[in-house]
């Protein structure tokens, strides 16, 4: 009689890591969405640090560095991260929540 040895079967989802992208709609860049991806498992390791040193009373906003540039998070109190900005959204959303950028008013 001859036998097998067992196997073990993982999902194609078990090996990869799941791909956050960036949340900008596009709406403001002719409307198309952005395409921009980090590993989840970076989000998630950069909010877990954060959460060590101060918890978190509700979901926030976060800043992380991935490859030499800074995405913002979000993260929810629970410890997950709901979503991402790119680089350069984020940027761009920074520049227009900047107290000095100003909006022109007509006259």
């Amino acid at each position: 009689m001859q036998t097998q040895a067992p196997t073990t079967t993982t999902s194609p989802q078990t090996n990869l890591d799941r791909l956050l992208r960036c949340v900008s709609s596009g709406y403001l860049s002719g409307g198309c969405s952005c395409q921009q991806t980090v590993p989840g498992s970076v989000a998630d390791a950069a909010w877990a640090r954060q959460l060590e040193h101060a918890p978190a009373l509700e979901d926030q906003f976060f800043r992380f560095i991935w490859r030499g540039a800074e995405w913002l998070g979000y993260g929810l109190r629970n410890g997950g991260v709901r979503g991402v900005y790119c680089p350069e959204h984020n940027a761009q959303r920074s520049e227009r929540r900047s107290p000095t950028h100003s909006v022109g008013v007509a006259s």
